[in-house]
């Protein structure tokens, strides 16, 4: 694999990237374990995954400081109180939670490295002027897999603005797109995602709860039943119509100015998506490559300690993956 763009890596982190001879079958992170030895969805990185790994780490935050973004290292273990609170519950299920034999209280494991650059944002970095342009890499551990990360424990690099402007849809889904082709990523396809709008116009248009499942699964039958006559306006969004309806116009705008900036690009816009999306608040998205088989990352806008953020996580397993020669 090549590595491109401005940004070059040094040579040895070239040969780190193409010396996948020792790797397991499959070229990605997978070790050789004993299957009754290891909790499901826990694997140790071997032969050679290990360090190409930590080459695509360095290489992605190094590149990310150039564009002005400090990395910062947030801590594993947190208080489930302060770490969890105000997070919805499918979000706060994941999290692995036991008592801190110190003091008796509640502590938790991150089930995504983000939650604890929103503890940071909200704790030691609370008084530097904001926005705050922050990148990072950790492992994340949850409770359950799911279809999109059938590993419970999955390593994370990405990047997060705390206390973002109007422009930062536009530009941190840009950085992820430009960051995907420097790593030499080809075939990107990008999902643009609106998580609240079922809520809001099923709450608005007083319908039955049960239709942001119908839309999310794109299921006609049941749209037509839950929806009844106002169905036809959900089919047409569903189709990319979004004339009539005000709220999708910044999923719209950000949908226009990417395929300016990247018309190479697949883009596509699933305003009902919700899965995975439990707490964005506004335009988010899920990034996939014709070289891996499901999502290599996703981000997204969301509100932390009343701040306006936006960032974007990629999952290292599916990256290495997608690069294997």
């Amino acid at each position: 694999m090549s590595l491109k763009g401005k940004h070059e890596p040094t040579p040895a982190v070239k040969s780190t990237f193409k010396s996948t001879a020792f790797l397991p079958k499959g070229g990605a992170v997978t070790s050789i374990s004993h299957p009754a030895l290891r909790p499901s969805g826990f694997h140790p990185l071997l032969n050679g995954a290990a360090a190409r790994d930590r080459a695509l780490v360095t290489h992605l935050l190094d590149l990310w400081e150039t564009e002005g973004f400090a990395q910062v290292a947030p801590i594993q273990v947190d208080s489930a109180e302060i770490l969890l609170k105000g997070r919805p519950a499918q979000v706060q299920n994941r999290a692995f939670r036991f008592m801190d034999p110190e003091n008796g209280a509640m502590l938790a494991l991150l089930p995504d490295v983000t939650f604890g650059i929103a503890r940071l944002a909200a704790g030691e970095l609370a008084e530097v002027p904001r926005p705050l342009h922050l990148s990072y890499e950790g492992q994340a551990i949850r409770v359950s897999s799911s279809a999109a990360r059938p590993l419970r424990q999955f390593g994370q690099v990405g990047v997060e603005v705390i206390g973002a402007d109007a422009q930062a849809p536009v530009n941190i889904t840009a950085l992820a797109l430009k960051s995907l082709k420097n790593l030499g990523l080809k075939d990107l396809h990008l999902s643009l995602v609106l998580p609240p709008l079922a809520e809001n116009l099923i709450e608005k248009s007083n319908l039955p709860k049960a239709l942001a499942e119908a839309l999310d699964r794109k299921d006609e039958g049941k749209i037509r039943k839950l929806a009844g006559d106002q169905a036809e306006h959900f089919f047409r969004i569903l189709e990319g119509d979004f004339t009539g309806e005000p709220s999708l116009k910044p999923l719209e705008d950000l949908a226009k100015a990417l395929t300016s900036q990247f018309p190479e690009i697949q883009i596509r816009c699933e305003p009902f998506e919700q899965r995975g999306f439990a707490f964005q608040t506004g335009p988010s998205f899920a990034l996939y490559a014709a070289s891996f088989r499901g999502e290599i990352g996703r981000g997204g806008s969301y509100v932390s300690n009343g701040e306006s953020c936006f960032g974007f996580t990629l999952y290292r397993d599916a990256l290495l993956d997608a690069l294997k020669p």
